[in-house]
């Protein structure tokens, strides 16, 4: 099974609901920021079993500086080592690559203390040099990760296994970033060469079998037995199948040509309960309809903070979760996940439905009858009636415009909307919040802010320990939903069905990596 020895960041505790409360446990820091590991799990030889699943979205590339996460982690995360990792159950940040994390006292210098006697697929060692080579590597190389990486300075190998990272500022999400994109590691020696970005040299769990993978279809890995940590992967080979269509991955299940998968609510009666194992997680992203004008620089209606409220009002969340999501996930005010230490169950209570509430709102703005264009993507499609409804039940009228899913991200960005339904999978505590609502976060094309904003942000910014801003992010939380910057829709889970021995362990964190599955004792 997966050594799951757990680890504090900042010395700070995921707070769960009492249904997933899992014992966690506590870890001392010995500076600001820092990380120590705890004594060796049990050793006990594991069973190890075939995992075949199925994946949404292909990874665009294998190239750290090209990285995506989401469902694509599910291979490069077994491939590439990342300096951290994140429990499957607490979402606290454990060790990686890096055994010790350490801030100092003003959050602008990170130093990483590196395993000793990692080594890449090639035999060739994983140290300082090569962490500090990728990094830098990933921020001079225009790509999914580079943004990630604005705030670093330089990085330095000291010796081969310390790493000193230097930033501008201090950046809140960094240390969460490293057991995602950012935090992967390449092998200096072949990172250049055309077959990084297919077939790269990596120092994780799992080696690519080029001659079985069919690139964008179907990947087969199989595992390393020499890596650092093979006495706890549960794992002898694991093949990821790229199918996007509900019914395809739930056929493949059947076949048993797959043995993890996510399948939709009403067609679990067809999977036979003494093969397959049902697991069902209530919140794995939420799904918001994004004010991208705040101001109302464009749309003068969207900047008014009663028509915003109007608009959260008009939406029936419960009626959402039941008819769209299948019951499967949680009516929500907020953006913050429920699983994180940020969120507060009474603010969930803001926004009761009352469409004749919000009408009152729009016409007492004096913004009745005003009509707004939406882009329509591949993930709004199954909700436009249901949002097209609550505009119209408060006087307001939307027009969904038809958008290729190649252009949905341009689409948010272009200006040229002032709404845009999206779903954003949880990231960190840290992240949840500044993704949308930030300044520079990319759920806020317009840069908007406003002086209570920019007092909160700037705060967080300058704490280092996360458990000292912790206040500052429950009181921004509230002022997002107070303000109605956004509208939130619901906390979407998913239905995780599994096989032949198969579990599925993942609930705070939802990183896509093969540590959300375990072998069955």
């Amino acid at each position: 099974m997966w050594n799951t020895r757990k680890h504090s960041r900042r010395g700070r505790r995921v707070a769960l609901p009492a249904t997933l409360l899992v014992t966690a446990l506590a870890v001392s820091g010995c500076a600001a920021g820092a990380s120590e590991p705890e004594a060796e799990g049990d050793s006990t030889a594991i069973a190890e079993k075939d995992l075949a699943l199925a994946a949404v979205s292909a990874p665009n590339s294998l190239d750290p500086a090209q990285l995506v996460d989401g469902q694509q982690m599910f291979v490069w995360s077994s491939i590439l080592d990342t300096l951290l990792r994140k429990d499957p159950e607490t979402g606290e940040l454990l060790p990686g690559a890096a055994e010790k994390w350490e801030y100092n006292e003003d959050g602008t210098q990170l130093t990483l203390t590196l395993r000793d006697g990692m080594t890449f697929s090639s035999g060739d060692p994983v140290d300082a040099e090569a962490v500090a080579a990728t990094l830098l590597r990933s921020k001079a190389t225009p790509g999914a990760v580079q943004s990630r990486l604005a705030a670093v300075t330089d990085v330095v190998a000291e010796d081969d296994l310390t790493v000193v990272i230097s930033f501008s500022a201090f950046d809140p999400q960094f240390v969460d970033n490293l057991a995602q994109g950012p935090g992967a590691i390449g092998d200096p020696a072949t990172m250049d060469s055309e077959q990084t970005a297919t077939d790269p040299i990596g120092s994780g769990p799992f080696t690519l079998d080029v001659e079985k993978t069919v690139p964008g279809s179907s990947y087969v890995l199989v595992k390393r037995d020499d890596y650092w940590d093979a006495e706890n992967v549960p794992f002898k080979s694991l093949t990821v199948k790229v199918l996007q269509d509900p019914t395809a991955s739930l056929n493949a299940l059947q076949a048993g040509e797959l043995n993890a998968a996510t399948v939709q609510s009403q067609v679990v009666p067809q999977l036979d309960s003494s093969k397959f194992t049902i697991t069902v997680n209530d919140a794995v992203a939420v799904s918001y309809l994004n004010i991208l004008d705040r101001a109302g620089d464009k749309f003068p209606a969207l900047g008014d903070e009663r028509v915003r409220q109007a608009i959260n009002m008009a939406i029936d969340r419960e009626g959402v979760v039941k008819g769209l999501f299948s019951g499967v996930g949680m009516p929500t005010t907020q953006l913050v996940s429920p699983f994180g230490e940020i969120y507060d169950e009474k603010l969930d209570d803001a926004y009761e439905y009352d469409p004749e509430r919000g009408k009152e709102l729009v016409e007492e703005a004096g913004y009745a009858g005003e009509s707004f264009e939406i882009p329509s993507t591949f993930l709004s499609t199954t909700i436009e009636p249901v949002l097209t409804q609550a505009f119209a039940d408060i006087g307001l009228t939307l027009t969904w415009v038809a958008v290729p899913p190649q252009q949905a991200q341009a689409a948010a960005r272009s200006g040229d909307y002032g709404l845009y339904y999206q779903i954003l999978g949880f990231n960190a505590d840290s992240a949840d919040l500044a993704t949308t609502v930030g300044a520079e976060g990319f759920g806020n094309p317009t840069g908007y802010t406003d002086p209570t904003l920019d007092g909160y942000f700037d705060e967080i910014d300058n704490t280092v320990e996360f458990a000292d801003a912790l206040p500052v992010y429950k009181e921004l939380n509230e002022y997002v939903v107070d303000q109605a910057l956004v509208a939130p829709i619901a906390y979407i889970g998913a239905t995780w069905a599994t096989a032949d021995g198969i579990s599925y362990v993942g609930k705070a964190n939802i990183l896509s990596t093969i540590r959300q599955f375990d072998v069955t004792e």
